[in-house]
Order: structure tokens, then sequence, then C-alpha cells
């Protein structure tokens, strides 16, 4: 059983006889986030005061019911969660659980990647129980088992894309909304993706989704921030990284289109040709040599004027 407990953070202990006991665990993850199943006949597990207290990380661990009962107690509160039901619980206090013929499923979630969707008041008063048998639950459910069925057939950021939309229901289920409290607080977002864009738009793999991460928010939270200034995450990249280049262009040092285009975060010189046409109805050759032109007419003007 000490595999069990290294895996999950907690000390685990088979509470029936050794000659009776069966359990198993299959574990796989990411830095971001670990996805696993145990299956126990009979079984307890406990995290101290003193083991919550020692651990700096602050992890949550949603805790699903496949088949059995599981009996958890927390913050002096019990649960019986059935088939279909789901537990999130806190490592920040002491917590013990109980598997009776029980299979589950956990998924451990960094607290920051929850905080960061929820508004405050939401955060106290989100649900500890949930319901996976109907509705949006279902379809959490549903994508938290087609996540493990898939596991051997997606990449490490496949699979925290995945985890990631996984949080997002988790927190619509759990207080109905995550976005953020007012417009305002859309605003603070939407100030915030814009500088993120602005100082990482030569960086090729810069996405929403990548700003979303950074900054510790949903790819959701960032859309809607954007969406409510009238433009896309990609957008606000392209037009980023398109008046870096056009910046660039007037540089008065020799300039290569091609490794202008990479070093602004294009792909290839075409991809740089068609967005900077599509922007400013030239190509950055053709600006470039219009730009240079004007200057040497320039001074020949203010040569002639002495």
């Amino acid at each position: 059983m000490s595999v069990i407990s290294a895996a999950t953070r907690y000390r685990v202990d088979p509470t029936c006889s050794p000659g009776t006991f069966r359990g198993r665990l299959l574990r796989i993850g990411t830095v971001a986030y670990t996805l696993g199943r145990v299956s126990a006949d009979c079984a307890q597990g406990h995290r101290t005061a003193a083991m919550a207290s020692e651990d700096p990380q602050d992890i949550r661990t949603l805790m699903v019911t496949i088949r059995g009962q599981l009996l958890v107690s927390q913050d002096d509160q019990d649960f019986r969660v059935g088939p279909g039901g789901a537990f999130l619980a806190s490592s920040n206090s002491q917590f013990a659980a109980k598997l009776d013929h029980a299979d589950i499923a956990l998924l451990r979630i960094p607290g920051a990647e929850l905080d960061n969707r929820l508004r405050p008041g939401a955060r106290r008063s989100a649900a500890r129980i949930l319901d996976l048998n109907r509705g949006l639950g279902r379809v959490l459910a549903g994508m938290l088992a087609e996540l493990f069925a898939q596991r051997a057939h997606l990449s490490a950021a496949e699979f925290d894309a995945v985890c990631d939309r996984l949080v997002d229901l988790l927190c619509m289920l759990a207080v109905g909304d995550d976005r953020p409290d007012t417009e305002r607080g859309l605003g603070e977002v939407e100030a915030m993706v814009r500088r993120y864009v602005r100082e990482h738009a030569t960086d090729p793999g810069l996405t929403g989704a990548t700003v979303a991460r950074a900054l510790g928010w949903s790819l959701r939270q960032v859309q809607l921030a954007m969406q409510q200034a009238g433009t896309t995450p990609r957008e606000l990249i392209r037009e980023e990284r398109l008046a870096l280049v056009h910046e660039r262009l007037r540089s008065p040092v020799h300039i290569v289109i091609g490794e202008l285009a990479h070093s602004c975060g294009f792909s290839s010189n075409s991809a740089l040709s068609a967005a900077f046409r599509e922007r400013y109805g030239t190509s950055p050759r053709e600006f470039r040599a219009q730009y240079l032109l004007g200057r040497s007419d320039m001074s020949l003007f203010a040569g002639a004027s002495r």
C-alpha cells in the first residue's frame, strides 16, 4: 500500500485481513495534473493535520465513486459518496476516507487552477459533494472516463489541455459560473493579457491557451475578456507580431525577411507575408523598399533646402 500512499499523498492502509485484501492502483500524469484509479475491497486512508501543515503544495483532489461506497471525513463533516457522486478534497486540512468495495477515480488539481477561475466568494461556497449522474456532471464524468481510456494516445500537452477543460467544468458545476464577477474584472484580465502578449509576441508557441496558463486563468476567461474588447486571443497575438514586424522594417539596419518572420513569432516567411499584406495592403519586402525610398527622398529634399 505504500505505492498508493506515494501517489495520493495520503496514508492508506487495508482494513480487512491481509489474506482477503484485494486492491490496485493505476496512475498517470504530468507536472500539473495527476489522474489515478484506485480499487479496493476494504481500505482506509487519512491525512493528519501534521501531514497537511508539512506539505507546501496546495492540491485539491476530485474523488469520483465509480462502484461501491466512499466514506469521507473532512473539516468536522462526514460524507457518503455513492456511484456517480464525487467529493472535492483539500490538501490543507485533516482528512480521512474509507473505501468499501469501491472503485474510485482521482484527479489531483493544483489549488491555483481552481482558485484563479473562481471569485473569492464562490471559493467559500463551492460545493464539496457533486452529482455526476446528470447534466453537466454527466459530461464531466464522461470526459474523465475518456481521458483515462485515451491516456496512452495523448501527449503531455494534450493531457493537460483536457484537464484544463475538466477544471473549467468542475468550477461551473461547483458554483454555477466561472466568469470574473464584473466587467471590471474582465477589463483587468484584458489588460494583463495584452501586456503578456506584448512581452512574449516573439514566442512561436504563443497561443491563447499558453497565455491563460501563464496568467493562471482558464482559456474561457481569456476569451471572454478579449471578446468584450472586440477581438480574440489569436487576433491579438497576430496584431502584436505584425506591429513588431512593422517597427523593425523601418530600421536602417539590413533585414532578411525570412529571419524577421521567425524572430517575430511567425511560422514561415509566407505566413508573415500573407498576414502583413492583409493588414497593411502590401508585402513586407515592398513596404521595406517604399520606406527606404521615402527616407532617401527626404534626405535629398533636406540637402536641397540648405
